[in-house]
Formats: C-alpha cells, sequence, structure tokens
C-alpha cells in the first residue's frame, strides 16, 4: 500500500513523534488491563471459579454466538444506512471485521481507526466522511444505552454512584446530539464564513479546511434525513436487544434463573467500560466491569465466582468470534497487518506534522493497496 508524495522532514518528525506516543499508549493500556484483570481474579478462590465453570451448561453458547453474529450484520446495515451509499454492505461488514482483529490484538481500540480506512478504502469514500458516520454510530450506541438505563435503574438497587453516572453519559450524549445538529442546521452558514476567509485570507490552512468540513459535513448529513434517522434508530433497537438476549443466554448458561434486566444491565457495564481505548481485546477491562456489573447490584444472587465464570465464557465466545472474522475479513479484501500499519502510521505522522488529532484522520481518499495488487 503506497501512500502518494514524497514524506517532508516534518512529517517524518510527525511518523516518530506518533510512534513513540502510540508505544506509551499501548503499554498504558496493557498495564490498565493487567490491573483490572488481577483485580477481577483477586477475591476469587480458584477452587469456587472451577466448580462454577464446571458447572456451566454450555449449550447456551451456540444461541450466544448466533445472536452476536447477528448483530455485527446489523451494524453493518446501520453503517451502511447512516453513509447513504447503496451497495457497501459486504465492504462495511468485512471492513468492521478487519477492525475487529486490530482492536483484538492491538491496544486503545486501533480496530475503530482501522474500520474507517478499510472502508474508505474499499467504497472510494473519502475517510472524515467515513469517520463522521461512525462517529454517528457511536452517538446512536449510547443514546440505546441511555435508554436501556433508563427502563433497567428502576427495577434494580443500584449504588447512587452509577445513578449519577448515567447522568453524565447523558449530558455526554445530549452535547454530542445537539453538536450533530448544529453541524447540520449552520452548513450553508459555516460553508459561507469559510469561503469568505479564503477569498479574503487566501492560505494552506484554509484551504485544507473548507474541504473537510464539506466531508465531515456530508458524513452527517444522511441525519437530516427522517427516514435515516428511524431506520437507524430500529436498527439501533433490535441490535441492543439482541445484545441484551445474548447476554441472557450467557447468564442462563450459570443462573437457571437469571433475568432480562441482569443481562441488560451486564450488557450497559460492558459498552460503557470497553466504550474507553484500554488494552488489546478490553482484556481486563471485560473482565472486571462484567464481573462487577453481576455482583454489585445482585450480590445476593452472583458470588464473584459464578459472575467472573459467565463473564469470562461471554468473552471467550465474543473474543473467538471476532478474531474469526477479522481472519476471514482480511482474507476476504486482500488487507495485510504491514499495509494497514504503513497507511496508519502514514497518516498519524501527516496528523501529527500539521497539529492535528491522530484520531481524527484525515479526509484524503485511500490510495493504493488493493487496487494497486490488481
Amino acid at each position: 500500500m503506497s501512500v502518494q508524495g514524497t514524506p517532508s522532514r516534518s512529517e517524518e518528525l510527525g511518523r516518530r513523534a506518533s510512534s513513540s506516543l502510540a508505544l506509551r499508549r499501548g503499554w498504558i493500556g496493557i498495564a490498565v488491563g493487567v490491573l483490572l484483570l488481577w483485580l477481577a481474579f483477586r477475591k476469587v478462590p480458584m477452587a469456587e471459579l472451577g466448580s462454577a465453570l464446571a458447572g456451566g451448561e454450555y449449550a447456551w453458547l451456540v444461541p450466544l454466538a448466533g445472536l452476536e453474529l447477528v448483530a455485527f450484520v446489523g451494524r453493518a446495515v446501520r453503517w451502511q444506512a447512516l453513509l447513504a451509499v447503496p451497495g457497501i454492505l459486504g465492504d462495511a461488514f468485512w471492513a468492521q471485521s478487519v477492525g475487529f482483529i486490530f482492536t483484538n490484538l492491538l491496544p486503545f481500540r486501533l480496530g475503530e481507526a482501522v474500520r474507517i480506512v478499510v472502508l474508505g478504502r474499499r467504497a472510494r469514500l473519502p475517510l472524515l466522511r467515513v469517520a463522521a458516520s461512525a462517529g454517528a454510530e457511536r452517538v446512536l450506541d449510547v443514546v440505546a444505552v441511555l435508554v436501556m438505563l433508563f427502563f433497567v435503574l428502576p427495577a434494580m438497587a443500584v449504588p447512587t454512584a452509577v445513578i449519577q453516572a448515567g447522568g453524565v453519559f447523558a449530558l455526554i450524549v445530549l452535547a454530542a446530539l445537539l453538536g450533530t445538529a448544529l453541524v447540520l442546521v449552520f452548513r450553508r452558514q459555516t460553508d459561507r464564513i469559510l469561503t469568505r476567509l479564503e477569498e479574503r485570507r487566501p492560505g494552506a490552512l484554509i484551504r485544507a479546511a473548507l474541504p473537510r468540513w464539506h466531508e465531515l459535513v456530508d458524513g452527517l448529513a444522511p441525519l437530516s434525513r427522517p427516514k435515516v434517522v428511524v431506520q437507524s434508530a430500529l436498527l439501533s433497537a433490535s441490535i441492543w436487544g439482541l445484545y441484551v438476549l445474548a447476554y441472557w443466554c450467557v447468564l442462563r448458561a450459570f443462573r437457571s434463573d437469571a433475568s432480562v434486566v441482569e443481562a441488560a444491565f451486564m450488557v450497559i457495564a460492558l459498552s460503557l467500560a470497553i466504550s474507553l481505548p484500554s488494552s488489546p481485546g478490553f482484556i481486563g477491562v471485560f473482565q472486571f466491569a462484567g464481573q462487577q456489573a453481576l455482583v454489585l447490584p445482585f450480590g445476593g444472587k452472583y458470588d464473584p465466582a459464578t459472575a467472573l465464570a459467565a463473564t469470562l465464557a461471554a468473552y471467550l465466545v465474543w473474543y473467538v468470534l471476532t478474531t474469526f472474522l477479522g481472519a476471514l475479513g482480511m482474507w476476504q479484501t486482500g488487507e495485510t497487518f504491514a499495509d494497514i500499519s504503513r497507511l496508519l502510521t502514514a497518516w498519524r505522522a501527516r496528523s501529527a506534522a500539521r497539529g492535528a488529532s491522530v484520531e481524527g484522520i484525515d479526509g484524503d481518499h485511500v490510495q493504493g493497496g488493493q487496487d494497486e495488487r490488481r
């Protein structure tokens, strides 16, 4: 995979700074994961954990895997709907799958950037537009989580801290929704302002900002269409409903009296925990969050060993399934780790040289890669 042009000295310095930062962040993510994994196992006697695992009814893991697979397909359908580009469902699914394997093997949710890169190249879309649609996905996910919290919290006894945390996330979501609405409402006004700035004070910064702004708005534009909003909302409800059913299955494997409320709260806790960049494959973060989601509010029903056993089973199915899909996606798309790593490194260097955020991948079309190999 090639990046057009010869790197400048600033880009080379940016590449080195970016690599150093990524290395430090990687070690931090691993350290956090190890610490949380230790906390999850710390007060669990191995004999009790072994007994809980031995008593599991693992036939329930089959529907768990099936429901998660259907949810992954639903995510790809929703992504295509948010991009409002027909005929890219396969590309969206496999790009998402390739992202899975990078998330599982590398820290700080690198798969999120990878899936944007892969879909942008395969669908020939500006990366900022694809990134904007991925951001809209995350907003929809958080809205779905908050709606679940609204219905779940009254049915359970939870600490005050959990309610306060829910309020904080609600404010974050409202801010994101307001920001998206402002971008869509004031698109023309901002276009005129940027155009006038370019005419009065021409420069590289304004010339670069204007097309990037257009790509960002193009990525969010489908959200101004009622049909897309309704379709995306229904898909989101279906996706998260599938997740709740999936986790009810894994709880049912260890407790015959498992309830949908318990499964929903576990899904909520895990989704919030893994939403932050952390260790490869969320190792440690997943186990600790899943265990505590069952022990803290349902401690009379789930002891630490049983809760950890259920979480480990859920994690194993999720990790194996997503890694398999990721490997299949790499084969299907013809991507390689080296190609994607070089492209990400080059963009990070250019972003660092411009003083931009690494995660805010620029809006250039992807060049080379699969098309060159053909």
